[in-house]
């Protein structure tokens, strides 16, 4: 299976939700057919598309907060080709989800992920 020549454009408001995290990159990732967040060489989201056709941004997160959101709204499954648990794809184009809710879930991500690299990783980013 050949990967996608086109990458999925990322979004301005989640440019504008990624500007605002240290150290946050858009990375091309075509073997994936994505473009994928990183912060110290770490994945911690994605966008890209469900085999449905929507367009997905798929993170990190919590498993216990990930299961509630997905009980809570139509939008969120548990994660494509990912983690089921500690992964969630959130429906960016899905008007009847609030907008907060993904801009949350993308920073809870580079939360989580940053928190996990090493400290002089942490203090490089500022």
């Amino acid at each position: 299976m050949s990967a996608p020549t086109e990458l999925p454009d990322v979004d301005p408001w989640i440019v504008d939700v990624l500007a605002r995290l240290p150290g946050a990159q858009v990375v091309p990732y075509p073997s994936w057919g994505s473009q994928t967040f990183q912060v110290g060489g770490k994945h911690f989201g994605r966008i890209g598309e469900h085999p449905s056709g929507a367009r997905i941004v798929t993170v990190k997160g919590d498993p216990d907060v990930n299961a509630a959101l997905v009980g809570r709204h139509a939008a969120i499954s548990p994660g494509y080709y990912a983690d089921k648990r500690r992964w969630i794809s959130i429906e960016i184009d899905d008007e009847a989800l609030p907008r907060a809710v993904a801009v949350e879930a993308i920073e809870t991500a580079y939360r989580l992920v940053r928190e996990s690299l090493p400290k002089r990783v942490q203090a490089a980013l500022g």
